[in-house]
């Protein structure tokens, strides 16, 4: 990441999770991308330099990332696995978080809790744990009701919870998945980061194919030549995915889709502008 990008990026992080509540720190020159409305026109007039105030958070944002580790996240067929992608993204937002004091917490699930660092300034841990999970030879199923209900008990202090996960975590036991959402959105800040991938449903015409499913490990058969079987397959999901993601929408959590086309970067300056 060059100099450029880390700095616009960490104004675009401060912009979007300190729209208010923000005290002055100290003046510095001008450098271009900085806001126009924190130029500091007293200084600016004595020094004949344009200068703008520094701003820092009273104190600090508590940020849970909610990481889902399960074997369908591993899945993608384009620039990269959904989970490089998602590692990629949380490592950043993992050094943005440092650069402006919050603190941060980390809960890494699949079918149960796998595991939970509590909100911390230092998250160096974070990345060695996630690794040896991510890489882990165990394969392991999505639940995402067990994070949603244990976010619901530890958190007790109002957080940021940012939730990455698989599209199919979403479609799993909807309405109960609902419920604690709107639980977890009562308490606290909650946005959804769920990964997709253009072939999530799309298969290639390669005649009749044995499948298993890399979660449960459930073999069957499908033809991928019955274009009106697999037409109705795709859109089907695609209506109920639209459909859950506009539930989750009106309970008031941003939900924004992440695509494995898109590199962490280009998804990070479109998700924060």
């Amino acid at each position: 990441m060059t100099l450029w990008t880390k700095n616009v990026l960490s104004k675009l992080y401060r912009k979007f999770f300190y729209p208010s509540g923000i005290v002055l720190a100290d003046a510095r020159e001008y450098v271009a991308g900085d806001d126009i409305r924190l130029i500091n026109w007293h200084i600016t007039a004595k020094t004949n330099a344009l200068s703008v105030n520094n701003i820092c958070a009273d104190s600090g944002n508590d940020i849970i990332f909610a990481l889902d580790v399960s074997e369908s996240i591993k899945f993608g067929t384009k620039r990269q696995p959904k989970i490089s992608l998602a590692m990629d993204i949380l490592k950043t937002l993992f050094r943005l978080s440092e650069k402006n004091n919050d603190r941060v917490g980390c809960l890494m699930f699949s079918s149960g809790v796998e595991k939970y660092f509590p909100p911390r300034r230092r998250v160096q841990c974070f990345q060695y744990a996630i690794d040896k999970i991510v890489h882990s030879q165990e394969k392991l199923r999505t639940d995402l009701l067990v994070a949603l209900k244990f976010l619901n008990k530890v958190l007790t202090k109002r957080s940021r919870v940012i939730l990455i996960c698989d599209t199919f975590a979403l479609t799993v036991g909807r309405k109960a998945i609902l419920a604690q959402l709107h639980i977890l959105k009562s308490r606290h800040d909650v946005m959804i980061l769920p990964i997709v991938d253009n072939n999530d449903m799309l298969l290639a015409q390669l005649g009749r194919i044995t499948v298993e499913d890399s979660e449960t490990s459930e073999i069957f058969e499908i033809d991928t030549n019955d274009t009106e079987t697999m037409s109705r397959i795709e859109t089907k999901y695609a209506a109920y995915q639209k459909l859950i993601f506009k539930d989750v929408e009106n309970i008031g959590i941003k939900i924004s889709p992440i695509n494995t086309q898109n590199s962490a970067m280009e998804f990070l300056f479109k998700f924060f502008k």
